[in-house]
């Protein structure tokens, strides 16, 4: 499986056995657009990494209403907390596109966890990294105009997004991306609609594509 765990932070630097060991292990999977790669509050099995293809991470509200929490792409581990807690997943995970994803049953890997602190140390670092995130975007939301909030946002995704023709794709609902910016899909709708018109990205079903990064960056430095 060569290439396959070079984007996940959690394999840097390990050593030539326990490195080979995770490889030989490790269980290929693959799962369809829309398919629930894991329930909230299901008990894990599995730690399981992305190697393609983007996820959707959502709860159910006390209204009983779906919120979208967050988008994963490839390195990431949905879940792994979790797995590593043994609690249950506190959201769902679905596949917003095709996924092709590495799997380890979860009471091996907590005992490779244990025995090599160099994958410990790397476990603490992604989850380290991933708060930081999810902080930042507190942040945002708390202090930033809708504009700067939705541009930041889209260009986070846009870093592991599909590039194609005229720019870069990422899979995701205007919805989607309401929730993620704690705003409104008319709000959302607005800001796209006048992106389109500016020629900084092309918006259709369930998908964005970045066509100008750059002004897109600025939209995202400066306040609606």
């Amino acid at each position: 499986m060569p290439g396959l765990l070079t984007h996940c932070r959690l394999f840097d630097g390990l050593p030539e056995e326990l490195d080979a060991a995770l490889r030989r292990t490790a269980t290929p999977r693959t799962y369809r657009a829309g398919q629930v790669l894991m329930y909230e509050e299901d008990y894990p099995d599995q730690f399981l990494l992305l190697t393609e293809g983007r996820v959707r991470v959502w709860r159910t509200s006390t209204g009983g209403t779906a919120m979208t929490v967050h988008m994963l792409g490839p390195g990431t581990m949905p879940g792994c907390v979790a797995a590593l807690r043994q609690m249950p997943y506190p959201a769902t995970v679905t596949a917003l596109t095709d996924i092709r994803a590495l799997s380890w049953p979860a009471d091996k890997m907590r005992q490779l966890i244990a025995a090599h602190p160099e994958l410990a140390s790397n476990f603490l670092q992604m989850i380290a990294e991933r708060n930081e995130e999810m902080l930042q975007r507190l942040h945002e939301v708390s202090t930033l105009p809708v504009a700067q909030r939705v541009a930041r946002a889209l260009l986070r995704l846009a870093a592991d997004g599909a590039p194609g023709e005229g720019g870069v794709q990422v899979a995701l609902s205007r919805q989607d991306l309401a929730e993620l910016t704690a705003t409104t899909l008319h709000s959302v709708s607005r800001l796209v609609s006048r992106w389109e018109r500016a020629g900084i990205v092309a918006a259709g079903r369930k998908r964005v594509r970045i066509l100008d990064a750059e002004r897109l960056e600025t939209e995202g430095e400066t306040a609606e």
